[in-house]
């Protein structure tokens, strides 16, 4: 299963690289791919894993990151 999200205040490749580290570190995400252009971020989740539960997690981990 795959689901995009939205994300705020990504200037550079950098913050783009840091969304995308702080996301990998989320249990129950198997995949990521963030789009600096759009930003975006698509993510997979593991098979087996609880989308709700994943989807809260991933909101955390980026807003602790530092964006939105």
């Amino acid at each position: 299963m795959k689901q995009t999200f939205d994300v705020t205040g990504m200037t550079c490749a950098a913050c783009s690289a840091r969304v995308e580290k702080a996301t990998r570190a989320v249990p129950g995400v198997a995949d990521v791919a963030v789009n600096l252009l759009k930003n975006s971020m698509d993510i997979s989740f593991d098979d087996g894993a609880e989308p709700s539960a994943v989807t809260v997690a991933v909101e955390a981990a980026v807003d602790k990151a530092g964006y939105g």
